[in-house]
C-alpha cells in the first residue's frame, strides 16, 4: 500500500459539470492560511512532493488535479476542457471549501493558469507565486519542439525518427495529428516519443539521469493528448489576454521564481511578464533548471512561500 499522504485533512471529488469530477486533497493545518497549487502540463497532475514547499504545521495546502489530469475523471477528457473552464473550476473549489482568499502557487503551465485566475478573480487571491513562467505562445512551442534540437540533437532525431520532412517542420502539429487522428499504434508511438523527448531534455538540462518510472502507456496517451489539445490551440489564450490578466494581477503581491538554466520555459519569459507585472519580485535561481525537483528551485519556492505568508 502507498504511504499515507502527509498531514491529509480531506480528499474528494468536485463536480464541475459536463461529466467532469476534479480530484483535490487538503493537507496541513485546517486553521492556517490557505494555498492552492496549480500543476503544469497541461495534463501532468499534482504530486505530494509539492507539499515540500510548505510548513504543514502552519499552512493549509490544497492540491487540485485539473480537468482530465491526475486522478480527475474522465481521465484525459477533452470536451469542455479549456483554460476558461479551469479558471472557473479553481474559483468553484475556493467557494466550496469556504476559503475567503488563498495564495496561488503555479509552476510552468500552472503559472499561466495562475496569472489568468488572479486576473479574473483578484479579490480571491492573497498572493501569487509563479515558477518557471510559461506564456502559452507560439514562440515557446516553436522553441521547445524545433529550436531545442540545437541543444539536444540526438533526442530530437529520436523524436522525429522516420518522419517525413513535412512532419519535421512542425513537430507539435505532427504529434497532435498522430495523437488525435492516428491508429492505436501511431497514438502509442507518438505519446512514447514525446515522453522520451521530455526525459532527454531534463537529463541534458540537469546533468542527472532521471529515475526509471513505470509509466503506463494509457496514462501517457491521456497526458499528451490533453497537452496537445491545449498547446496546439495556444492554451485557448492570446498574448493580449494573458498580459491583460497580468496587469490586473500586478495589484497582488507576487514573486516569480525562475532558473537561469531553464531550457523548457526560456528566462526571457520573465522579462516579458515584468512589463505587465513590474511590482512582482523576481528571484533568479543561479544555474536553476525548470523542474521543481531541482533542489535549488525547490529551496527558492520554499523561501517564496514563507515570504508571502505576510500577505494573508
Amino acid at each position: 500500500m502507498p504511504p499515507p499522504a502527509p498531514a491529509l485533512l480531506q480528499e474528494g471529488y468536485l463536480p464541475v459539470g459536463n461529466g467532469h469530477m476534479l480530484y483535490f486533497s487538503e493537507h496541513g493545518n485546517a486553521s492556517g492560511p490557505a494555498s492552492v497549487v496549480l500543476h503544469g502540463g497541461p495534463g501532468s497532475g499534482c504530486n505530494l512532493s509539492m507539499l515540500d514547499w510548505f510548513d504543514l504545521s502552519r499552512q493549509r495546502v490544497i492540491l487540485l488535479d485539473q480537468r482530465g489530469a491526475g486522478k480527475s475523471v474522465p481521465a484525459g477528457g477533452l470536451t469542455h476542457n479549456t483554460t476558461a473552464d479551469l479558471v472557473s473550476d479553481i474559483e468553484r473549489l475556493r467557494k466550496t471549501l469556504e476559503i475567503a482568499r488563498w495564495s496561488v502557487v503555479g509552476g510552468s503551465w500552472g503559472s499561466t493558469l495562475g496569472i489568468v485566475y488572479a486576473g479574473s478573480f483578484p479579490q480571491s487571491v492573497s498572493s501569487l507565486i509563479l515558477r518557471g513562467v510559461f506564456l502559452a505562445s507560439r514562440r515557446e512551442t516553436h522553441w521547445f519542439f524545433q529550436s531545442l534540437a540545437a541543444l539536444v540533437p540526438q533526442a530530437w532525431l529520436q523524436l522525429t525518427a522516420n518522419w517525413t520532412m513535412q512532419q519535421k517542420i512542425d513537430v507539435l502539429q505532427s504529434l497532435t495529428s498522430l495523437l488525435h487522428n492516428g491508429t492505436p499504434i501511431e497514438i502509442q508511438d507518438a505519446a512514447q516519443r514525446w515522453n522520451d523527448y521530455e526525459i532527454a531534455i531534463m537529463q541534458a538540462m540537469t546533468g542527472l539521469v532521471a529515475p526509471q518510472r513505470a509509466n503506463e502507456i494509457g496514462k501517457l496517451i491521456g497526458k499528451y493528448r490533453l497537452q496537445s489539445h491545449y498547446l496546439s490551440q495556444h492554451c485557448f489564450l492570446s498574448a493580449r489576454a494573458i498580459f491583460h490578466h497580468a496587469k490586473v494581477a500586478n495589484k497582488i503581491p507576487a514573486v516569480i521564481v525562475h532558473g537561469t538554466h531553464d531550457w523548457i520555459c526560456p528566462p526571457e519569459n520573465v522579462i516579458l511578464l515584468q512589463r505587465f507585472m513590474p511590482h512582482a519580485a523576481v528571484q533568479w535561481v543561479e544555474k536553476g533548471t525548470h523542474t521543481a525537483s531541482d533542489p535549488a528551485i525547490c529551496a527558492a519556492l520554499g523561501s517564496a512561500v514563507r515570504d508571502m505568508l505576510q500577505y494573508y
